[in-house]
């Protein structure tokens, strides 16, 4: 069965085993979760979920396990909260790590769930870090099986997907047998969810997709430890992963599923593989975005010429064509928005993203010139799905903006194309700029107390958190 070569080596996987540069990557990946979370955690939507915690919890006083919300320090509660409620903020942003094959956030289900067992039971850094690792393996592994045919039929990897690395990284921290990390699995199959709906909708039901998939991993893990059993043919079964949630019925029954290729790479991590992002928009636009700040660089702020722009990219990301989103949901998945936002301001933040919706963004009318100018920009883009675009996805995520200019500028046509974002392993940040990332994000906080991850596996993990969440 499928699940007992997964069990076999989530039981069986050591840190020791890891090379530098995993350690390096998921050190990097652990520094960005955190700067990512507690900027993330004075957003709407996990305020919102904070408040609602408290109105449900709030009368029972004996915590048990208990674990830190990060960005609100000194505040603890029970270990399930936690995860859920850091899940929340890590992915609140659009700024959190992520796959490009796998089509998932992984970070912002691996790290919630590892802190809040590691920090509640006080287990070394080494155990912390041998438990991502092993989350990161696993989320690549069953990303890559299911997409793109999971993603297309419109589930949300982070959420689906995510509650099975949650399970896993669970699983190690617990130091559950075989056995039990196959029932583990199994409930986290059961319990998988996540729309794509909720995303385009502009709702904040895609943040709560990760909060649910931490929350839900994190149960199994401690119910199959006493005994609660899942299905372990949960995966391939004629009622399972597979057949409901990827394939259709008749592609599925004319294929082997005996997985030997899948599961050769089993334990040979590729952590490496993931990618951190700068824009805080959906990962799909980021190549457009990229190749706008080239063409930026070619006409300055003369985008008041510019007559028309033309952004041709793979079927995907084409489809994130909502030319009046209402809110910054809606917002950071609309790629015409993306785009024409880049052109006139440039390099994109938070806190400049805020600036235009106080400048009356998602207004009839605004004051602001750089408002009126990024939606006459909207008013003249056209976003085309390009069939030879199409067929290198997903290993590539191309986009060729062209912008014809007016002519009083040349009168020139002006393109770009851009076949892998800036932040993947083939074009990688270095460490100097996530940690400008982290002091972005967080002017206010004291950089230097990240120095404790350089030598974290020979602290605990309750200490660790103690000189973070501050």
């Amino acid at each position: 069965m499928f699940l007992q070569d997964i069990s076999k080596f989530i039981s069986g996987y050591r840190y020791e085993q890891a090379t530098v540069e995993t350690i390096n990557t998921v050190k990097a990946a652990f520094i960005d979760f955190f700067g990512v979370t507690y900027r993330g955690a004075n957003e709407d939507s996990p305020s919102m979920a904070f408040n609602t915690i408290d109105e449900i919890f709030r009368l029972n006083n004996d915590l048990g396990l208990e674990a830190s919300v990060i960005g609100r320090p000194g505040f603890k509660t029970n270990i399930l909260n936690a995860a859920f409620l850091n899940g929340i903020s890590a992915h609140a942003l659009e700024l959190d790590d992520g796959h490009r094959q796998a089509q998932a956030h992984l970070g912002a289900t691996i790290f919630p769930t590892a802190l809040a067992i590691s920090e509640a039971y006080g287990l070394s850094g080494k155990k912390f870090f041998e438990s991502a690792i092993v989350g990161y393996e696993v989320g690549i592994l069953l990303g890559k099986l299911v997409n793109p045919k999971h993603r297309n039929k419109g589930f949300h990897t982070t959420g689906t997907i995510g509650t099975f690395v949650s399970g896993a990284v669970a699983s190690k921290l617990l130091n559950l047998d075989e056995n039990q990390i196959i029932n583990a699995l199994g409930l986290c199959g059961t319990q998988a969810a996540g729309l794509l709906e909720s995303d385009h909708a502009g709702s904040m039901g895609k943040v709560l997709h990760v909060g649910k998939a931490n929350y839900n991993g994190l149960l199994s893990a401690f119910l199959a430890r006493n005994g609660f059993t899942g299905a372990e043919t949960i995966i391939e079964g004629s009622e399972g992963f597979l057949r409901t949630m990827v394939f259709d019925e008749e592609e599925y029954n004319g294929k082997d599923y005996s997985f030997k290729s899948i599961l050769e790479g089993v334990g040979s991590v590729r952590v490496r593989d993931i990618y951190f992002k700068k824009h805080p928009f959906c990962r799909h636009l980021h190549s457009s975005i990229d190749t706008a700040l080239k063409l930026k660089n070619s006409i300055g702020d003369e985008y008041n010429h510019i007559e028309n722009v033309a952004v041709k990219t793979y079927d995907v990301a084409a489809e994130h064509n909502n030319y009046e989103p209402k809110n910054l949901e809606e917002l950071k998945q609309s790629l015409p928005y993306a785009v024409a936002i880049t052109l006139v301001e440039g390099e994109v933040t938070i806190d400049s993203l805020n600036r235009l919706v106080d400048y009356g963004l998602f207004e009839n009318y605004s004051t602001v010139d750089k408002v009126n100018n990024i939606k006459n920009l909207v008013s003249k883009m056209a976003i085309i799905k390009d069939e030879k675009l199409n067929e290198l996805y997903p290993d590539k995520r191309p986009s060729n903006v062209i912008i014809k200019l007016d002519d009083e500028f040349r009168n020139g046509v002006f393109q770009n194309i851009t076949f892998i974002p800036k932040g993947d392993f083939e074009s990688p940040y270095d460490l100097s700029e996530l940690i400008d990332k982290f002091k972005n994000l967080n002017p206010k906080y004291n950089i230097n107390n990240l120095v404790i991850i350089d030598d974290i596996i020979n602290y605990s993990m309750t200490d660790v958190v103690g000189a973070l969440n501050v």
